[in-house]
C-alpha cells in the first residue's frame, strides 16, 4: 500500500501544478475585480500636489495601481442578455455540430467494424493523418478552398462558363457570380465538424470494434433480422462510446475560439471569443476567468448529465429478441 502511495506522488504533484492551482487562480480572479485605488488630491501653499491615500500615508506620487477586492460584479455582469445571447449561441452551435458528427461518424465506425470490410487499420490511419498536421493549417486550408477567390469558386466560375444552363440555374436561384461560403455560422459549423470528426469515429469504433461477435450470431440465431439485430445489439453496447464521441466533440465545440475567428471572420462570435478578448486585448482577466467559470459549469453540467444515461443504460445491455 505504502509503495502505491509513493508511486502516486508524481501524479499528484502533476495534477497540482497544472490542474488544482490554475483551476484556483480562474476561481480567485473569478470573484475578484480591479479597483483604482482612493485617494485626496493635497495642494500646498507653494503649489506642490500630494497625494493622500486610505491608510492615511501622503505621497508625492499619483497612485497608479489598483487593488484588488472581492465582489460578484462580474457574476452579475455575465447574466446581461448580450453574453448569454452568445452562450446560447455557442451551445446551439456545438449542438448541430456534435449532431453531424455523429450522424457521420456512427455509420463510418459501423463500416469499419464490418466483417467484409477489407483493410480498416489503412482506412483508420487516413482518418487520423489529417489530426496529424497543425490546427491552424488544417483550418487556413478550408479557407484558401471555400474564400471568394479561392478553390470551390474558381471551379463553379469554370463550370457556368463552359455550361451555360447551370449557370442559368445559379442565376435563377439569385446566385452571384461569387457565392460567399465563409464567414458565416454554417461555414463555421463545417470547420469545426471537419476538425473534431475524428473525434466521434474512434471511440464508437472502438467500442463497437471489442463488442462479442457472437451476440449478434446469437440474435441471428435466434431470428433477428439485420435492424433488430443492430437496435438490439449493435446499438446498446456503443452507447458509451456514442457517449464518449459526444463528449469529445461538444466540449470543445463549446469553448472553441480560432475557428469562429477565422472561418467566421469575426462575424459569429462565440462565448470563446469573448473569453479570449478579455485575456487578450481588453485584458480583463477577472472577467474572462467569471465567463470560464460559466462555460465550466455548463460543461460540467452536460458531461455530468451524459455520466447519468451511462449508468442507467448499463443494467439493460442484454440481448432480447421480440
Amino acid at each position: 500500500m505504502k509503495k502505491n502511495r509513493v508511486l502516486s506522488v508524481p501524479f499528484g504533484l502533476w495534477a497540482a501544478i497544472f490542474i488544482v492551482i490554475p483551476l484556483l487562480l480562474v476561481v480567485w480572479y473569478g470573484v475578484t475585480v480591479e479597483e483604482p485605488v482612493a485617494y485626496e488630491e493635497i495642494v500646498s501653499a507653494d503649489g506642490t500636489v500630494s497625494y493622500r491615500l486610505e491608510n492615511g500615508s501622503v505621497t508625492d506620487e499619483k497612485p497608479w495601481q489598483k487593488k484588488v477586492t472581492v465582489s460578484f460584479s462580474n457574476f452579475r455582469r455575465m447574466v446581461e442578455p448580450t453574453y448569454l445571447k452568445l452562450l446560447i449561441r455557442s451551445l446551439k452551435v456545438a449542438f448541430i455540430t456534435t449532431l453531424i458528427c455523429l450522424l457521420l461518424g456512427y455509420p463510418v465506425a459501423l463500416i469499419l467494424t464490418g466483417k467484409d470490410f477489407k483493410h480498416p487499420s489503412l482506412w483508420l490511419m487516413l482518418i487520423i493523418l489529417p489530426m496529424w498536421m497543425n490546427f491552424l493549417l488544417r483550418t487556413y486550408s478550408w479557407m484558401s478552398i471555400l474564400e471568394n477567390s479561392g478553390i470551390l469558386n474558381s471551379w463553379i466560375a469554370a463550370l457556368r462558363d463552359k455550361i451555360p444552363a447551370f449557370d442559368g440555374w445559379l442565376t435563377s436561384l439569385g446566385v452571384g457570380k461569387k457565392i460567399i461560403f465563409l464567414y458565416n455560422e454554417k461555414a463555421v459549423i463545417l470547420g469545426m465538424v471537419y476538425n473534431y470528426l475524428s473525434f466521434m469515429i474512434m471511440p464508437i469504433y472502438t467500442v463497437i470494434e471489442k463488442t462479442d461477435k457472437s451476440l449478434l450470431e446469437a440474435a441471428s440465431d435466434l431470428g433477428a433480422s439485420p435492424v433488430q439485430s443492430f437496435l438490439r445489439v449493435t446499438l446498446p453496447y456503443s452507447l458509451p462510446g456514442v457517449l464518449e464521441g459526444i463528449t469529445m466533440v461538444f466540449v470543445p465545440a463549446v469553448t472553441t475560439f480560432v475557428i469562429s475567428q477565422l472561418m467566421g471572420g469575426g462575424k459569429v462570435p462565440l462565448i470563446g471569443d469573448i473569453i479570449q478578448n478579455q485575456f487578450g486585448k481588453s485584458s480583463d482577466w477577472h472577467f474572462g476567468s467569471t465567463l470560464s467559470l460559466l462555460v465550466m459549469v455548463v460543461v460540467l453540467a452536460f458531461m455530468r448529465g451524459l455520466n447519468r444515461i451511462d449508468k442507467d443504460d448499463e443494467p439493460e445491455k442484454e440481448v432480447r429478441i421480440l
